[in-house]
């Protein structure tokens, strides 16, 4: 089997990436443009292969010219469309004029306005996940334009929005040299209206982001995000200059609708190790520039109607979240579309009411589709300024989330609100639209051929269960039904056990720093980013399994950091459990705490996790080269890019002057792509190679490197499995799915936030269909 680096030659990776279908006379073109970088053979290549869509490895090696950019151009479904402005130095972009008629019949008396939203697309343009390399149900463009096509047919002014963090992910960033991005072309070829870019529409250099907002046929906006007055190259002479418009107006038939975006403010931080990602803007907090912005809306346009169209959770630690926004600005909102947190809900809020809980779930049996009026009530020009609806559509494209806002005239010739009606489309059974696939299938075969390279071959099951699976009750791997819902699944083997799965990730960002920075790393900190991710003995391992294994762009960093400063960053990691009672058969998740925030330390460094304690004093024992850490001495550690933002500089763990090293100018830069690399380079995964066993929870007991562990050894968990009495006896009801996990939500990354308990029958439920013990399992028949 051919194997390739990423630093082999580029016909040797040109071959590669495209197999048996380049030919001689293809390799002769390819060579030619490498040699000359000859215009007529580039156009000549273009036109002749229609386009074909190159992968981000062909790109960066190809160098390409401006003509080859001009060709790739024209396979743009935008081409013809006319020329944007340019984003300039210091000033606001502003592709659009800032009132856009939607409708001009100033004889109607009553009308509906519908609005829609994606949000946290992440490069789904098919229905496809190509780290799994198969069809995803619940996510697309494709889907989404179906709905869309239903909804324009009753309705052609249908107002679209995308609340952002849309060209990252799935493959995406392979098309990132191109002019248009291609997701930025789906949003065109269905006439979205608003882009609110997200956070990681700023992980990539400054250029792409320019191509991506240029690019876009509708308005960008964002309230916050200001042009850097403190910058040298930027010259303000001290005045706040918007980078983007903060809003959007349309009219229609004579009813104004103000659109209002916002973007984390925490970009700055998120992104810290690379700062030419946002180079000369700088970004507001999220409460006053929202506040300000639609004050000012408000004032100088009377809009009938206001929407907020917001990147940002409903409760950030490091922030207001829109739960607080919502509930103080209620009165200046009619809807808010939200992003950023992939959620499912349908929610409403007061007027200054209590937001630390919460707002209240106003959707039909909790399922986040359909709005329930008995429990929203009445909503109306006498009421809109006492409560606000909320709406979060998922991500991937689950759901288009709409709102249909009822207008009548009054005696004054004024447009009032009669009602408003919230629901979120899902598009599990909705089929994909034939015209934006064929538009953009050279981009998903390009992207299925890529995720299919053969790298090399797995040697061993990196998850130490009996048959390699991840759960470690029933020894499956995470299994979700048609609507992405999470069926029958405990907790992967992988986060309550030192394995090779997680060690694999840990010990590759450590090769990675000593042989390309020379610096000796101490300590490796790494999460398992999903519960569907593994590796098995025999497999071949192609390009998607880095994906599936690492699914985020995240580079490299080597910091300087206190034995203190680690210290308490293991106790953040490890808040992500619940704390441990007694009779306790499993562990469980808190489930405000991301399981991205839930990382596993690896290299010199020894550990043991009770989690009978509280949180901020669970890590004990930690040795770092067989030595008790030290508060004050200084070890090096390995982490992305993101986690040095947040927590670590965020809190002052470390700091700019930490930073030993990064990978941002490395030409493999993406952990993801050193995973790949690593693989290539050597042909074989083995799981040998990975088995550092340095840390387990006391309730468990420590293991040997194949995960087992002595009967002397074992925590009350596993005795409690092994009692020959109550304990074992429902550890084999949950194994053989007679009873099932409770969950905080039925989506895919929805924590299981209760530990099933033998003293305690409401912490787990019977399984209602015994026949289908995975559907019996789902939240919808978990007592609430």
């Amino acid at each position: 089997m051919k194997r390739f680096t990423i630093n082999d030659s580029f016909i040797e990776l040109t071959k590669f990436t495209f197999g048996n279908t380049l030919g001689v006379f293809r390799v002769f073109i390819l060579l030619l443009r490498r040699i000359f970088l000859g215009v007529l053979y580039t156009i000549f290549y273009i036109i002749f292969f229609d386009c074909l869509a190159m992968t981000k490895n062909t790109i960066k090696v190809a160098a390409l010219s401006a003509a080859v950019v001009t060709a790739l151009a024209g396979c743009n479904s935008s081409s013809n469309e006319p020329e944007r402005p340019a984003i300039a130095e210091c000033k606001t972009y502003e592709p659009t004029k800032a009132v856009i008629v939607k409708g001009d019949n100033d004889q109607l008396t009553r009308q509906t306005i519908t609005i829609g939203a994606t949000g946290d697309m992440h490069g789904r343009i098919f229905a496809y996940d190509y780290a799994l390399d198969s069809v995803d149900q619940n996510a697309g463009f494709t889907k989404i334009a179906t709905l869309l096509h239903e909804e324009r047919a009753s309705n052609d002014n249908f107002l679209m929005i995308d609340l952002g963090d849309t060209v990252q992910g799935n493959s995406a960033e392979l098309f990132n040299d191109l002019p248009v991005h291609p997701v930025v072309e789906t949003m065109n070829f269905m006439d979205y209206d608003v882009w609110v870019p997200g956070n990681h529409e700023f992980d990539f250099e400054r250029a792409f982001l320019e191509r991506s907002l240029e690019g876009f046929n509708g308005s960008v906006i964002s309230s916050n995000i200001i042009w850097d007055k403190n910058s040298a190259d930027c010259k303000t002479n001290g005045q706040e200059v918007p980078f983007l418009r903060g809003y959007q107006i349309f009219d229609y038939n004579g009813a104004k609708v103000a659109v209002i975006g916002l973007t984390p403010s925490y970009v700055k931080i998120w992104n810290a190790s690379n700062p030419e990602n946002f180079r000369n803007l700088d970004f507001k907090e999220e409460f006053s520039s929202l506040e300000s912005t639609v004050d000012q809306v408000i004032a100088k346009y009377q809009p009938d109607v206001v929407i907020g169209a917001l990147h940002h959770g409903r409760s950030e630690s490091h922030a207001r979240g829109v739960n607080e926004i919502a509930s103080k600005m209620a009165d200046k909102f009619d809807v808010i579309f939200m992003g950023h947190e992939h959620a499912r809900f349908i929610e409403q809020i007061e007027l200054d009411a209590p937001f630390e809980n919460g707002m209240d779930d106003i959707s039909i049996d909790g399922e986040n589709q359909q709005e329930d009026k008995d429990k929203s009530g009445v909503y109306n020009a006498q009421t809109r300024q006492s409560k606000v609806k909320v709406i979060e559509p998922g991500n991937w494209g689950w759901a288009l989330a709409k709102a249909e806002i009822e207008l009548e005239k009054d005696e004054n010739d004024q447009w009032q609100i009669v009602d408003t009606t919230m629901s979120n489309r899902t598009v599990a059974s909705v089929e994909e639209d034939a015209a934006l696939q064929n538009e953009m299938q050279h981009i998903h075969d390009a992207s299925v051929e890529d995720a299919n390279i053969e790298i090399g071959v797995v040697r061993g099951n990196f998850t130490n269960t009996p048959n390699g699976k991840a759960d470690e009750a029933v020894l499956e791997d995470q299994v979700l039904n048609n609507e992405g819902l999470r069926l029958y699944s405990t907790i992967h083997s992988a986060k309550v056990s030192d394995m090779p799965l997680t060690d694999l990730i840990n010990q590759i960002q450590i090769m990675n720093v000593e042989e390309k920075a020379g610096i000796e790393v101490d300590v490796s900190a790494a999460a398992l980013f999903s519960d569907g991710s593994n590796l098995f003995d025999g497999e071949t391992y192609r390009k998607k399994d880095s994906a599936n294994l690492y699914m985020y762009d995240n580079q490299l960093v080597a910091v300087n950091i206190t034995g203190a400063n680690l210290k308490a960053y293991m106790e953040w990691s490890y808040s992500y459990f619940n704390k441990y009672e007694e009779g306790d058969l499993t562990v469980s998740f808190d489930e405000t705490v991301p399981s991205f925030n839930y990382d596993i330390f690896d290299g010199h460094i020894e550990y043991v996790v009770d989690l009978s304690q509280e949180v901020g004093n669970r890590i004990q024992d930690i040795k770092i080269r067989g030595v008790d850490l030290a508060d004050e001495q200084t070890y090096v550690l390995a982490i992305n890019d993101y986690r040095f933002g947040s927590p670590m500089k965020e809190v002052g763990w470390v700091s700019d002057e930490d930073v030993l090293w990064d990978s941002s100018a490395e030409a493999i830069y993406a952990v993801r792509d050193m995973l790949t690399d690593y693989v290539a380079k050597n042909g074989v995964l083995d799981r040998s190679k990975f088995e550092n066993v340095n840390w387990y929870i006391t309730q468990y007991g420590p293991s040997d490197a194949k995960g087992n562990v002595a009967d002397e050894d074992k925590g009350v968990i596993l005795q409690l499995r092994e009692d020959g009495a109550q304990g074992e006896a429902l550890w084999n009801r949950l194994q053989n799915k007679e009873i099932c996990v409770m969950r905080s939500g039925p989506g895919a990354r929805d924590a299981i936030n209760v530990s099933v308990n033998v003293a305690n029958n409401n912490t787990w439920f019977v399984n209602p269909n015994p026949s289908n013990p995975y559907e019996g399992c789902t939240y919808s028949n978990q007592p609430k």
